[in-house]
């Protein structure tokens, strides 16, 4: 038996490989979106900081750039970073800036 798994064989051009898009949970409504439609909020040794690159190292989660969830993103960052209520506070309102 030779190598080929089938007898057929697809051209080179028919080959397509599909890009995957990561998908991740807002903290705030719960909805999943693409990773590069979220802002990252991590937190870090010196504290919490908005991540725009992806690469901060630290426990992170995602926020909607949704008004709404912005709303609700307070309380719920607090929980999802295990973070002091001013630091969460601050983060809120960079996110805010930065969208707005």
């Amino acid at each position: 038996m030779s190598g080929r798994r089938s007898g057929r064989t697809v051209p080179r051009e028919e080959r397509t490989r599909r890009r995957r898009t990561h998908a991740r949970v807002c903290v705030s409504c719960r909805r999943v979106r693409p990773k590069a439609e979220m802002a990252r909020v991590v937190r870090t040794a010196e504290g919490a900081v908005v991540d725009h690159e992806g690469r901060v190292s630290g426990r992170g989660a995602y926020v909607c750039h949704d008004p709404a969830c912005m709303a609700l993103a307070r309380r719920r960052l607090r929980t999802a970073l295990r973070a002091p209520q001013a630091d969460v506070d601050a983060l809120v309102r960079e996110l805010e800036r930065v969208d707005g």
